[in-house]
């Protein structure tokens, strides 16, 4: 269709004016614009820029022109700021005050150069904000955390596959999570952990001396999201993590299982979910329950629990492909700015290919892998757990006491009336024993895990009676608290 109309509507007559002096730009922005978006507003046309422009300038419209790229000129411009240390100072310089600019990405160039491992790390109190901001959920992420995010997957990994874990005061499941995990084929272990006061933190830094995980002290000491900051650490500014191609979140009381028929260790597993195209992979949660126990006892939890809630909690656990996400949650990863990335359940079927949302649920599928939930244990372990802080919003310095939570779900799934048989780790047993047994041989991991089981039998008494009166003038219900009665009396009587 042709449109020729022979006159002008009033609406589109204009006359030119000249701007007002204050709405005209400084001349020196407008040669930068002139010199940057000449060629098109790339990487390229931006690195000479940077090398050629006056701090002055720089450190006024750099940030401007970093937002401007697309999201592979960003890329680009990260493989520039890796290779060329001068650009890497001036870029850093320019903006002081960006957390990722000034410290992850010198510390991601210097680390490519050798790629050595780091044994252990603690971060400074200065960094607790890293678990108070938003990381593109809801606004745009901060310009530092998408230039790394970009920069960061530039780097090609030389190993298989790693996990990435959060502990706090949990170091009677040490040595047992640590041993699982190696011996199902994981190359290596990252666990953050803070503010332990059980022992942990000696036989972590035993197992971390020895080099069979990485510690990571997030060390907050202000009211934060302990979890969160650990999740940002570990995706965003350590570098080390990025030489496993594959990182598995999971918690200290959560193990990866795999189907002892088709798999002996992971990396075939996930060599295939690869092949099939995945970025990222989710187990479905098999909730274990309690198995009627009272006491905790000095055997692996693989070996004391058989039972299990029925299958209908739908939340999942991720592995992903480590260098696409500089942030994760819980229970998925937070990809990469302006991205798709392609999940599928353990059986291999297409879950969803999303940009930045969060997909904490999933088709409940057991095919293949899974996660075996140890979440409640035994009545002891389940107080022991109530009784320290948890890894979302709190303060970090929290002393430990008991609080009434999880109670109804505890007590619903406490015996065999609403639980099924599930004893599907059995046949690891005997491989996981001789690895806890090597770790053992080690003694200063040897003598740190013995503390630490002794210093829960030490506290647990009391805490047990400072939970029997706080679940009874709780808010739960006669029928809730009757139940727990009637457990915490069979307690005493054994």
């Amino acid at each position: 269709m042709v449109c020729d109309r022979p006159y002008v509507a009033e609406w589109e007559s204009f006359i030119l004016e000249d701007a007002p002096s204050d709405l005209i730009l400084p001349l020196k922005l407008r040669e930068a614009i002139q010199e940057v978006v000449s060629e098109g507003m790339n990487a390229i046309s931006l690195k000479k820029w940077c090398l050629s422009s006056d701090s002055i300038n720089m450190n006024k419209w750099l940030v401007a022109f970093l937002r401007l790229l697309t999201r592979d000129g960003m890329e680009h411009f990260g493989k520039f700021l890796l290779e060329n240390s001068v650009l890497r100072e001036r870029v850093r310089l320019a903006v002081p005050d960006d957390y990722w600019i000034n410290t992850a990405l010198p510390e991601l160039a210097n680390w490519k150069e050798d790629r050595r491992p780091i044994k252990s790390f603690r971060f400074s109190v200065t960094t607790d904000f890293l678990g108070r901001i938003d990381y593109g959920e809801r606004t745009a992420p901060p310009l530092g955390l998408a230039l790394t995010g970009q920069t960061r997957r530039l780097i090609e990994p030389n190993k298989r596959a790693c996990i990435l874990a959060t502990a706090r005061d949990e170091g009677i499941y040490l040595l047992e999570w640590v041993a699982w995990h190696r011996m199902i084929g994981f190359d290596h272990i990252f666990i953050c952990s803070n503010n332990n006061t059980d022992g942990s933190n000696e036989l972590l830094s035993a197992l971390s001396h020895h080099g069979f995980i990485t510690w990571i002290d997030t060390n907050p000491q202000s009211y934060t999201r302990i979890q969160r900051k650990a999740y940002a650490i570990a995706g965003s500014v350590i570098p080390q993590i990025l030489d496993y191609r594959w990182t598995l979140v999971i918690d200290l009381d959560e193990m990866l299982a795999i189907d002892h028929n088709y798999y002996k260790n992971v990396s075939t597993f996930f060599d295939l979910q690869e092949a099939r195209g995945a970025d990222a992979v989710t187990f479905s949660w098999a909730m274990m329950a309690p198995d009627s126990q009272l006491r905790h006892h000095d055997a692996p939890m693989a070996a004391r629990f058989f039972r299990r809630e029925p299958p209908k909690n739908e939340l999942v656990k991720t592995a992903f492909q480590t260098r696409l996400a500089p942030f994760a949650h819980a229970h998925n990863p937070h990809w990469a700015w302006q991205r798709s990335f392609r999940t599928l359940d353990a059986s291999g079927s297409l879950l969803h290919t999303e940009k930045s949302e969060i997909q904490a649920h999933g088709r409940k599928s057991e095919n293949n892998a899974w996660i075996a939930h140890y979440f409640h244990k035994s009545l002891e372990e389940f107080v022991w757990k109530c009784s320290r802080p948890r890894g979302g919003s709190g303060d970090p310095r929290s002393a430990r006491q008991f609080t009434a939570r999880f109670v109804d779900v505890f007590t619903e799934f406490f015996d065999e009336e609403n639980t099924l048989p599930d004893r599907r780790l059995e046949p690891f047993m005997p491989a996981l024993e001789e690895e806890m047994r090597r770790l053992r041989l080690i003694s200063d991991i040897r003598i740190a895990d013995e503390n630490v089981r002794k210093k829960f039998r030490d506290e647990i008494s009391d805490l047990m009676e400072q939970a029997h009166e706080s679940v009874m003038n709780s808010h739960y219900d006669n029928v809730v608290k009757e139940k727990w009665n009637n457990i915490i009396m069979k307690y005493k009587k054994n």
